[in-house]
């Protein structure tokens, strides 16, 4: 049995699956919205039960017509101007190859062969980033609020994307360069706040830009993060450090910090460069640095897990990398002598 609860202004459906409590957003504060949300879940629910298909609304669109919408989103929700442009380069190029059709007319059979065609033509880990790219806009597609776009995602199938062989550890800042990085910020306190709110949280850059002081709970101690990549909420626990940065920020506005995602970015590369740190680190390197911090502490991996939002163990596991001084240590464990 499905019911509704209320955060942070908006309605919830929660429910239980094999003895799990689940919820997922209704995307509205509107009670009677909510209501009827909750009435459409009830009976696909009920339909799923039966061994029937969920009855869905699926809009026809073109797929050049889906390319300027998906643009549209993700310069809505904050990302990069590079993050864009992978991902509308990687469409264009399935265009290319299928021709402007229906978006619902894509299934795995044409995946396949685009997947072939680009083996044949580019690197595996070119292939890999193209097909995740398409991947990522299909699932948007299947799970978009309000009227969706495809029943399914024909990227989903195991085995679909190549694996990238080649992966690197992710960068991460050294404790030096962490002192140095935050000692040479000192135009404006506003800036230093920020990049330590990043270092405390390990929070993605989308996340910490949307954030709204209506999703953090001084006094609990939680931040809800609502606005989050893998489109679940995620609880962070605000510690001493956290908490009194927190309390010195100003709270005249809705947002924790006014800024654009491209503004932040470059303001990290300016900061970096005063510091002297290596040119290869960027924005999201503070956010390697958190869950690599937390791996060398000695927290299970499970909890790193649930702390940085990931959904697969497999995401949190690239953190478990050792280099130079650390793995001497672990060497030095090593005894013939009992």
């Amino acid at each position: 049995m499905a019911s509704l609860f209320k955060r942070n202004k908006r309605w919830y459906i929660t429910w239980l699956d094999d003895g799990q409590r689940k919820m997922k957003s209704t995307k509205t504060g509107d009670k009677k919205l909510a209501t009827a949300a909750l009435r459409k879940f009830e009976d696909e629910q009920t339909r799923i039960a039966l061994g029937l298909e969920p009855i869905e609304e699926i809009k026809p669109i073109m797929l050049s017509e889906f390319i300027l919408v998906y643009e549209e989103d993700r310069r809505r929700i904050g990302k990069s101007e590079e993050t864009v442009g992978i991902d509308i380069f990687a469409l264009n190029g399935l265009m290319q190859f299928l021709g402007n059709c229906k978006l619902d007319t894509i299934n795995q059979k044409t995946a396949v062969k685009y997947r072939n065609y680009l083996m044949e033509r580019v690197k595996p880990a070119t292939t890999s980033i193209r097909l995740r790219s398409i991947r990522t806009a299909f699932g948007w597609a299947c799970e978009k609020p309000g009227v969706r776009y495809l029943r399914s995602n024909p990227l989903r199938q195991k085995g679909m994307i190549p694996a990238d062989n080649q992966q690197k550890a992710p960068l991460c800042l050294t404790p030096g360069e962490k002192v140095r990085f935050l000692a040479s910020i000192v135009e404006d306190p506003k800036h230093e706040q920020v990049f330590r709110f990043a270092l405390l949280t390990g929070m993605r850059r989308a996340e910490i830009i949307s954030l709204q002081w209506s999703d953090v709970d001084l006094d609990n101690k939680v931040i809800n993060v609502q606005q989050t990549k893998t489109h679940r909420i995620r609880k962070i626990p605000i510690n001493i450090e956290l908490w009194q940065l927190l309390s010195a920020l100003d709270r005249s506005r809705p947002k924790l910090f006014e800024y654009s995602p491209d503004w932040l970015s470059a303001l990290f590369r300016r900061y970096a460069k005063k510091a002297k740190l290596r040119p290869e680190l960027h924005l999201h390197s503070l956010r390697h640095t958190v869950a690599t911090d937390l791996v060398n502490q000695g927290v299970p991996i499970h909890q790193v897990k649930d702390f940085m939002g990931h959904l697969k163990i497999t995401t949190t596991q690239i953190y478990l990398h050792s280099v130079g001084d650390d793995l001497r240590r672990v060497a030095e464990r090593l005894t013939c002598h009992g």
